[in-house]
């Protein structure tokens, strides 16, 4: 029996594994001395490391040492995009003569954004000249301004000019949000922020076809007690730019601490406003920074002088690292988000449409699947915890009552920020055994300490980098206004430039895996109407992630072919996403196309 088997080998690998199993289960002999071990193979070849996410693809790609910023989709089809704080080194010319070793203002020409169809993905840049230049797939990148341009009011592109409007302060390389508002001629008004401390906005004039550019001048911020880090923005619905002051001071104490690290922060408020930087007499109001901010309110714009621009800081949506606000097609419902660490998602429902003076404020209350970590699987619920009601008259008499000078030290104190919400909520919040009673007779620590007063109530304070938030406001309207459930129209998308630390340490209501979380998330959110009629969003979804972290690489960090460190955010007509860059773990910055594969 046996020398019949070996004379028919058997062909199909498995059949002979059962069919030795059987002749050893059949046989009677005593078991025989274990053989030794054999010896240990040899290791694998590492794993790929060129994969590109589905869906992904290469739009464009910064000069060395910039990230790109503002990122505006406008209606005509163009796509405004700056370079942000280049290496002073590049030395490269572009097709048109222009090197990129300054803060840059520019849009990509010959090709309509708005029916964009597919494109073929760009490679990234190898050569030192095509790092060191604007790179796209399509169209061409051309400059509109650079930093030191002159202007036509006499100053140059990114000058910072104190309260008096003629002291230099300083001149910015850090372009950032840009909206484009009808000029009245075809052409456009372009507002381009300028993310510095303080911070400054630049308006210029823009044929229709964007080969005549007039440099105007910047903006005057003195009625508004000067602005601070101008971040990333939109445009309002009703044509109104808005601008984000993002707030780096986390602990209003640090404002009056002169050993802070960044206390030249505080002290580049006092020279804007001229107060002594002895600190002698009067100090800046912390709570005068840190909003939203509408420039031409009502869509008030004088044709002839960009001094006499209508500015409007937006108090009622809280203060707080705005990174951009989102209005919602009900006009009412504003998203927003907050960059930092430890930070809040929030959401602001004004009484009236296109009115943003009075209204509710809003925090995110997260919840995530026991046991699910992966942040490619993991979905975050939301729950909207409500902080307060507000009016702009209000906040801003509150905020007055916090002038004064350096020595007096002017805040809203962790204790009162507990008391007034253990009084609001009815619970003992700090563990001590008592309610606190406030001696607020108005709810200003919503407003004026948003964040503190958000995790008090109970929302969650873990988030961590959240950056652009944004939605197509064209498609959201038509889902809005038809009804339709379903589609490209119907999500918001926001960007976490980093998923560590805080959303990952494995305590409160956010613990991902944080292993490749220096890379980022983008998360999507579908839109919804609730039982109050408003836009809402109950779910963040991870759309891509970016990544594999590769520690040990002295440049490129994270996976070349996938995003890193997403910040700004745009989505096209047809409902694909353009996620730009802030990163320093890829040489080049990019600015991604990424069409959503569960769309």
């Amino acid at each position: 029996m046996i020398s019949s088997f070996k004379e028919k080998p058997v062909n199909n690998p498995i059949n002979a594994v059962l069919l030795g199993s059987a002749l050893l289960l059949g046989g009677c002999g005593s078991d025989g001395d274990n053989g030794t071990n054999g010896t240990d193979g040899t290791n694998g070849a590492n794993g790929v490391t060129n994969y590109t996410p589905v869906g992904l693809k290469r739009l464009a790609t910064a000069p060395v040492g910039a990230e790109f910023t503002g990122l505006f989709l406008n209606t005509d089809g163009a796509l405004f995009l700056n370079v942000q704080h280049p290496s002073d080194s590049n030395a490269t010319a572009d097709s048109d003569g222009k090197i990129f070793d300054k803060g840059t203002v520019g849009v990509i020409t010959g090709r309509n954004f708005n029916t964009l169809g597919d494109i073929a993905a760009m490679d990234m840049p190898i050569a030192t000249a095509d790092k060191e230049v604007v790179k796209t797939a399509v169209g061409q990148y051309k400059v509109l301004v650079q930093q030191a341009d002159a202007l036509a009011d006499g100053n140059e592109m990114g000058d910072v000019l104190s309260a008096d409007g003629t002291t230099l302060i300083k001149n910015s390389n850090d372009p950032d949000f840009n909206a484009a508002v009808p000029n009245g001629g075809g052409g456009y008004y372009l507002y381009s922020n300028w993310e510095d401390r303080p911070g400054s906005m630049s308006r210029i004039n823009l044929s229709p076809d964007y080969s005549a550019v007039i440099a105007e001048g910047m903006l005057d911020f003195s009625s508004v007690d000067g602005t601070w880090v101008n971040c990333f923005g939109t445009l309002s619905p009703w044509g109104t730019p808005l601008s984000s002051e993002e707030l780096y001071f986390d602990n209003t104490a640090d404002w009056f601490d002169s050993s802070y690290a960044y206390f030249s922060n505080a002290e580049a408020i006092a020279e804007y406003k001229g107060y002594p930087l002895d600190r002698s007499g009067n100090w800046g109001n912390p709570y005068d920074y840190g909003y939203i901010i509408e420039i031409g309110v009502n869509g008030t714009v004088d044709a002839a002088d960009e001094s006499n621009v209508v500015v409007n800081k937006l108090e009622t949506m809280g203060r707080f690292s705005h990174e951009n606000s989102v209005v919602m097609p009900d006009r009412r419902t504003v998203y927003l988000s907050d960059d930092g660490t430890g930070v809040v998602f929030f959401k602001f429902v004004a009484d009236v449409a296109e009115d943003m003076s009075a209204g509710t404020l809003y925090a995110a209350k997260i919840s995530q699947a026991n046991g699910v970590t992966d942040p490619a699987e993991a979905t975050l619920g939301i729950e909207w915890v409500e902080l307060a009601y507000g009016t702009e008259a209000s906040i801003e008499a509150a905020i007055a009552e916090y002038d004064g000078t350096f020595a007096d030290s002017k805040q809203i104190t962790d204790q009162q920020i507990n008391d007034w919400a253990e009084a609001k909520s009815g619970t003992d919040i700090d563990g001590d055994g008592n309610v606190g009673t406030t001696t607020f007779t108005d709810n200003r620590p919503a407003f004026l300490e948003s964040r503190k007063a958000a995790v008090a109530l109970g929302a969650t304070g873990e988030f961590r980098k959240m950056e652009g938030v944004n939605i197509n406001f064209g498609l959201a309207e038509t889902w809005w206004n038809e009804g339709a459930a379903d589609g490209a129209q119907a999500y918001m998308y926001m960007a976490m430039s980093s998923f560590d630390k805080t959303m990952s340490d494995d305590e409160g209501d956010i613990q991902l895996d944080g292993t490749h979380g220096k890379c980022g998330v983008v998360y999507r959110m579908k839109l919804a109407k609730n039982a109050n009629g408003l836009v809402d969003v109950t779910a963040m979804v991870p759309a891509i992630v970016g990544g594999p972290y590769y520690g040990d690489r002295s440049v490129n960090q994270c996976n070349i072919n996938n995003i890193s460190n997403p910040d700004n955010i745009v989505i096209l007509d047809d409902g694909r996403v353009l996620i730009g860059e802030d990163t320093g773990k890829h040489e080049n910055n990019v600015v991604w196309l990424f069409e959503d594969p569960a769309l």
